[in-house]
């Protein structure tokens, strides 16, 4: 990805779900219909914050890995996640 802004932005996204989800193993996953949503991963509560991002197939530990529409449907879903 080359947006630095976008990558800072999605880079904040993780750090305030790290904050509210301190423990557990999750998933950022986008289907098909481009719509994220986040998964914890079963047996995993107990571990430290961990996330991992899916885009057709592929999966990383790192968000500057995806694609740009993938991150803009990131952060988005994060900013409406901490509205409720």
């Amino acid at each position: 990805m080359t947006d630095a802004n976008l990558l800072n932005q999605a880079k904040n996204s993780v750090a305030l779900l790290r904050q509210l989800y301190q423990r557990g193993a999750y998933r950022v996953i986008r289907d098909p219909d481009g719509v994220i949503s986040l998964w914890a991963v079963e047996g995993l509560e107990r571990d430290p914050f961990s996330i991992q991002f899916a885009n057709r197939g592929r999966i990383s530990y790192n968000i500057a890995d995806m694609p740009p529409d993938f991150v803009r449907s990131f952060v988005d879903y994060v900013k409406k996640t901490l509205k409720r």
